[in-house]
């Protein structure tokens, strides 16, 4: 998997941690995916400005997936994705908050027959409690 990123400086580097941020949210979307579907996607980007926060993957597809997708059933295999995306984003939208220390006001994913996908998060307020926002 490659993990490229983009944001402003004082969202770039989470010295405590001492990581990326952005990189720390490719990769836990990327491990939801593996997690349930048994294999994630191989090229993940995230980018964060003020607040919104964009992860592009690629190369998402299944094996049985690609085939129902080359004999012209991506409309199902869209349909099951976007049953998957219903049913994590709960645990979407703890990552990102737990990442960025900021509540996620809304969530929106969507799915292309090229094999990319794309989860975008609207920042809200502050996470209540976070010792970030002290």
């Amino acid at each position: 998997m490659t993990e490229e990123s983009s944001a402003s400086p004082s969202q770039v580097v989470d010295t405590e941690h001492g990581g990326s941020l952005v990189a720390a949210i490719s990769r836990d979307i990327v491990q939801v995916h593996s997690q349930f579907y048994g294999r994630g996607p191989t090229k993940a980007k995230t980018v964060w400005r003020d607040e919104i926060v964009v992860c592009v993957l690629e190369e998402i597809f299944t094996k049985a997936e690609q085939l129902l997708v080359d004999h012209g059933r991506f409309e199902e295999v869209r349909s099951h994705r976007t049953a998957f995306q219903d049913e994590v984003e709960p645990i979407f939208r703890a990552a990102v908050e737990s990442t960025t220390g900021r509540t996620v006001k809304s969530f929106l994913s969507q799915i292309s027959k090229d094999g990319a996908a794309s989860e975008v998060f609207v920042l809200g307020r502050p996470v209540p409690n976070d010792p970030r926002s002290s």
